[in-house]
């Protein structure tokens, strides 16, 4: 389930890749291609709705 921080709200990389349809390999493997952002809060690496509603939005 998303997480609401400040009033943002971000996923897991095993969520991303759910909403993605994508494996989580295959996720990471766009986050090292700066295809993603995302973002380190402490030792989790999360990212944004907004991310990746405009990456879902482009790919479409």
């Amino acid at each position: 389930m998303p997480k609401h921080i400040q009033g943002t709200l971000f996923y897991t990389l095993p969520e991303a890749a759910i909403a993605l349809h994508i494996s989580v390999g295959k996720l990471k493997s766009y986050l090292d291609q700066s295809r993603l952002t995302s973002e380190r809060i402490g030792r989790t690496v999360l990212i944004r709705e907004e991310i990746l509603s405009a990456y879902l939005a482009k790919r479409t």
